[in-house]
Protein backbone atom coordinates (compact mmCIF):
# COMPACT_ATOMS: atom_id res chain seq x y z
CA UNK A 1 0.00 0.00 0.00
CA UNK A 2 2.90 2.57 0.80
CA UNK A 3 4.68 1.30 -2.39
CA UNK A 4 1.46 2.28 -4.24
CA UNK A 5 1.37 5.78 -2.56
CA UNK A 6 4.59 6.31 -2.85
CA UNK A 7 4.22 5.91 -6.44
CA UNK A 8 1.59 7.89 -7.07
CA UNK A 9 3.23 10.88 -5.38
CA UNK A 10 6.37 10.28 -7.33
CA UNK A 11 4.22 10.52 -10.77
CA UNK A 12 1.92 13.32 -9.94
CA UNK A 13 5.14 15.17 -9.01
CA UNK A 14 6.52 14.91 -12.43
CA UNK A 15 3.52 15.64 -14.15
CA UNK A 16 3.01 18.86 -12.09
CA UNK A 17 6.55 20.05 -12.53
CA UNK A 18 6.48 19.72 -16.65
CA UNK A 19 3.04 21.39 -16.58
CA UNK A 20 2.58 24.66 -17.73
CA UNK A 21 2.62 27.32 -15.40
CA UNK A 22 -0.17 30.54 -15.39
CA UNK A 23 1.73 33.44 -16.14
CA UNK A 24 0.84 36.45 -14.25
CA UNK A 25 -1.09 38.94 -15.65
CA UNK A 26 -0.35 42.70 -15.28
CA UNK A 27 -2.54 44.21 -17.51
CA UNK A 28 -5.72 43.84 -19.73
CA UNK A 29 -6.50 45.86 -22.54
CA UNK A 30 -9.59 45.83 -25.23
CA UNK A 31 -7.98 46.27 -28.95
CA UNK A 32 -9.00 46.66 -32.23
CA UNK A 33 -5.53 44.72 -34.46
CA UNK A 34 -5.16 45.23 -38.09
CA UNK A 35 -2.06 43.35 -39.76
CA UNK A 36 -1.48 43.58 -43.48
CA UNK A 37 1.55 41.48 -45.12
CA UNK A 38 1.70 40.18 -48.46
CA UNK A 39 0.55 36.60 -47.05
CA UNK A 40 -1.61 37.94 -44.16
CA UNK A 41 -4.51 40.11 -44.08
CA UNK A 42 -6.12 39.60 -40.46
CA UNK A 43 -8.34 42.25 -39.00
CA UNK A 44 -10.72 42.44 -35.46
CA UNK A 45 -11.02 42.94 -31.93
CA UNK A 46 -9.84 41.41 -29.37
CA UNK A 47 -7.80 41.61 -25.82
CA UNK A 48 -3.90 42.05 -25.46
CA UNK A 49 -2.63 40.26 -21.96
CA UNK A 50 0.96 40.74 -20.86
CA UNK A 51 2.87 40.14 -17.71
CA UNK A 52 6.63 39.61 -17.15
CA UNK A 53 7.89 38.23 -20.51
CA UNK A 54 4.37 37.15 -20.86
CA UNK A 55 2.10 38.35 -23.55
CA UNK A 56 -1.19 37.33 -25.10
CA UNK A 57 -2.92 38.63 -27.61
CA UNK A 58 -6.85 36.91 -28.40
CA UNK A 59 -8.69 38.36 -31.66
CA UNK A 60 -12.61 37.04 -31.71
CA UNK A 61 -14.78 37.07 -34.91
CA UNK A 62 -18.49 36.46 -34.22
CA UNK A 63 -17.85 35.26 -30.47
CA UNK A 64 -15.03 32.68 -31.65
CA UNK A 65 -11.08 33.02 -30.95
CA UNK A 66 -9.70 33.58 -34.78
CA UNK A 67 -5.85 34.60 -33.84
CA UNK A 68 -4.35 33.67 -30.61
CA UNK A 69 -1.08 34.64 -29.82
CA UNK A 70 1.22 33.77 -26.82
CA UNK A 71 4.54 34.76 -26.55
CA UNK A 72 6.81 33.64 -23.76
CA UNK A 73 10.10 31.90 -24.80
CA UNK A 74 8.96 30.66 -28.00
CA UNK A 75 6.25 32.83 -30.30
CA UNK A 76 2.65 30.50 -30.69
CA UNK A 77 -0.36 31.37 -32.81
CA UNK A 78 -3.22 28.93 -32.41
CA UNK A 79 -0.58 26.59 -30.38
CA UNK A 80 1.73 26.20 -33.25
CA UNK A 81 4.62 27.22 -31.67
CA UNK A 82 8.24 28.56 -33.38
CA UNK A 83 10.93 30.46 -32.60
CA UNK A 84 11.08 34.10 -32.68
CA UNK A 85 13.51 34.46 -35.68
CA UNK A 86 11.28 31.68 -37.86
CA UNK A 87 8.19 34.26 -36.39
CA UNK A 88 9.77 37.42 -37.40
CA UNK A 89 10.79 35.37 -40.70
CA UNK A 90 7.26 35.01 -41.81
CA UNK A 91 5.86 37.94 -40.36
CA UNK A 92 8.07 40.46 -41.15
CA UNK A 93 9.74 39.15 -44.39
CA UNK A 94 13.29 39.64 -42.53
CA UNK A 95 14.95 38.33 -39.58
CA UNK A 96 14.46 41.47 -36.96
CA UNK A 97 15.52 41.51 -33.24
CA UNK A 98 14.05 38.71 -30.98
CA UNK A 99 11.44 41.36 -29.38
CA UNK A 100 10.19 43.23 -32.09
CA UNK A 101 6.83 41.94 -32.03
CA UNK A 102 6.19 42.21 -28.28
CA UNK A 103 7.88 45.89 -28.35
CA UNK A 104 5.08 46.78 -31.05
CA UNK A 105 2.46 45.38 -28.87
CA UNK A 106 3.43 47.03 -26.04
CA UNK A 107 3.82 50.56 -27.68
CA UNK A 108 7.59 50.33 -26.54
CA UNK A 109 10.11 52.12 -28.92
CA UNK A 110 11.94 49.49 -31.16
CA UNK A 111 15.46 48.95 -32.05
CA UNK A 112 16.97 50.55 -28.84
CA UNK A 113 14.63 53.79 -29.37
CA UNK A 114 16.76 54.44 -32.69
CA UNK A 115 15.75 58.23 -34.38
CA UNK A 116 13.24 58.53 -31.85
CA UNK A 117 11.62 61.74 -31.87
CA UNK A 118 8.71 62.01 -28.60
CA UNK A 119 5.43 63.85 -29.49
CA UNK A 120 2.65 64.66 -27.19
CA UNK A 121 1.78 61.15 -26.11
CA UNK A 122 4.08 59.11 -27.68
CA UNK A 123 6.93 59.03 -30.17
CA UNK A 124 7.52 58.76 -33.49
CA UNK A 125 10.39 56.33 -34.81
CA UNK A 126 12.32 56.01 -38.84
CA UNK A 127 14.51 53.08 -39.03
CA UNK A 128 15.50 51.87 -42.22
CA UNK A 129 18.97 48.96 -43.59
CA UNK A 130 19.27 49.24 -47.32
CA UNK A 131 17.74 45.96 -48.55
CA UNK A 132 16.37 45.02 -45.99
CA UNK A 133 13.55 47.13 -43.96
CA UNK A 134 11.94 51.25 -44.06
CA UNK A 135 9.95 51.40 -41.29
CA UNK A 136 7.69 54.08 -39.64
CA UNK A 137 6.27 53.90 -36.25
CA UNK A 138 4.27 55.80 -34.30
CA UNK A 139 2.68 55.87 -31.55
CA UNK A 140 0.26 58.52 -29.11
CA UNK A 141 -1.84 57.14 -26.04
CA UNK A 142 -4.01 55.07 -27.95
CA UNK A 143 -2.48 53.67 -30.82
CA UNK A 144 0.63 52.52 -32.60
CA UNK A 145 1.46 52.10 -36.28
CA UNK A 146 4.21 49.79 -37.18
CA UNK A 147 4.76 50.56 -41.52
CA UNK A 148 7.72 48.92 -43.02
CA UNK A 149 7.27 50.38 -46.53
CA UNK A 150 9.63 48.06 -48.37
CA UNK A 151 8.34 45.12 -47.35
CA UNK A 152 4.34 46.42 -47.80
CA UNK A 153 3.82 45.12 -43.89
CA UNK A 154 1.34 47.23 -41.55
CA UNK A 155 0.20 46.60 -38.12
CA UNK A 156 -2.11 48.96 -36.51
CA UNK A 157 -3.31 48.44 -32.31
CA UNK A 158 -5.99 50.25 -31.41
CA UNK A 159 -6.94 50.69 -27.77
CA UNK A 160 -10.17 50.19 -26.68
CA UNK A 161 -11.80 51.25 -23.08
CA UNK A 162 -9.66 50.74 -20.48
CA UNK A 163 -7.14 49.27 -19.31
CA UNK A 164 -7.13 46.71 -16.21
Amino acid sequence: MYRFLAMFAVIMLFFSACSIKEQTIETSQPVKLIVKTPSVKLSGIGFYKRGGKYANLQIFSGGVITMDYKSAGNICINDKCMTRGIFNGHLFLYGHYDELIDDILAQKPIYDSQNIIKTEGGFSQHVFKAEAFNISYETNETEALFNDIQNNITIQITKLGKEQ
